[in-house]
């Protein structure tokens, strides 16, 4: 549901995939509020049909893949865009989700507000159902407040606290600065799956959440390529067990994925599919020892800021994301401290 054109295209969240989803990167009307007095100015701020200046998301204002390049403190804006829910998503439940806001997000559709998150790095998601309808279009205001210049009020990370970058202090990063999408999911359909390898018993400890629970239904996990799959009753906090044949352990030298999808039913009816994945590796702590896959580890790892010279804190395609990588294991090393943000999942 992407085009060529639309800045980065890819699924944000390649771990808990589903097929039904809008990518909402693109242009998006915006307005700087340098006064904090936008919430002043009435209703009619929050039910706004666009704003005169244009923003290109997920990229934030101050970098120059935005198409702002505006790098002094930004204390609060002001996003706009239309959302269009596709008729084929009547009876679902509708997401509204963002990889990354900072620092402080409040949405409204149609001028209601529909949530509000604080925290600059970590992903989150507004539930929209009550809201829209399937079929029709819908104005989405995005109010943002970023105070970089008070450290003791929010995290800022290695964001720079005076006007220009200094020592090891950047560029902020205001607004939106991950990617941000619709999707569809049934109203007891999965919140998550939480995947444990066994590398000593040879097998995946898969252990769902749904959104709600429903007797009668069945979560399965299947090994996408093989035979191998398990169902058990879809209710929280129950296990399933995927036992593997000739296993193939994940490592460094050698990094062995193996494809999950995940199944919601209702008597033989789909209800929720999520593709997946999982390597099979086992970590622990010997003495003054790190193992991975029971063999001692020896650990060189490069300190990555996660800072890109013309997005900022965003990589500005899929494939410089992979040339980080790259570059690190080209230079003798063999892993990364992450370092003053949360990356996005895609590069992990």
């Amino acid at each position: 549901m992407t085009t060529q054109k639309t800045p980065r295209p890819e699924y944000p969240r390649p771990q808990f995939q589903r097929d039904q989803w809008v990518n909402l990167n693109g242009p998006w009307s915006y307005e700087f509020d340098f006064g904090e007095s936008g919430t002043q100015y009435g209703r009619e701020r929050f039910k706004c049909t666009g704003f005169d200046d244009t923003i290109v998301v997920p990229f934030c204002p101050e970098s120059k893949l935005s198409g702002v390049g505006y790098t002094d403190f930004i204390p609060a804006m002001w996003y706009h865009r239309t959302l269009d829910i596709p008729a084929a998503w009547s009876g679902q439940d509708v997401l509204l989700h963002f990889g990354g806001v900072d620092y402080e997000c409040e949405a409204y559709i149609n001028g209601q507000s529909v949530g509000v998150h604080h925290g600059g790095t970590v992903s989150f998601a507004f539930d929209l159902t009550r809201f829209v309808e399937a079929g029709q279009s819908f104005d989405l205001v995005v109010r943002v407040q970023d105070h970089c210049k008070s450290p003791s009020f929010q995290p800022r990370g290695k964001q720079s606290g005076e006007f220009a970058s200094h020592g090891c202090l950047y560029t902020r990063t205001t607004g939106i600065w991950q990617t941000v999408w619709l999707e569809a999911v049934a109203p007891a359909g999965l919140a998550g799956v939480h995947i444990v390898p066994d590398l000593d018993n040879g097998r995946f400890v898969l252990t769902p959440t749904f959104r709600t629970e429903k007797q009668g239904l069945t979560f399965r996990a299947s090994l996408d390529g093989s035979d191998i799959t398990t169902q058990i009753a879809a209710q929280n906090s129950s296990p399933a067990i995927l036992e593997l044949t000739d296993p193939t352990p994940w490592s460094p030298e050698n990094p062995h994925l193996y494809q999950i999808t995940c199944e919601v039913l209702d008597g033989e009816t789909v209800i929720d599919t999520v593709h997946t994945y999982a390597g099979l590796r086992k970590v622990h702590i010997e003495g003054d020892r790190v193992f991975l896959n029971n063999k001692p580890f020896f650990q060189r790892l490069v300190l990555d800021q996660g800072f890109y010279p013309d997005g900022i804190w965003t990589a500005p395609d899929d494939e410089s994301l992979k040339r980080d990588i790259e570059l690190s294991l080209e230079a003798g090393f063999n892993g990364a401290r992450l370092h003053q943000k949360v990356f996005e999942e895609r590069f992990l």
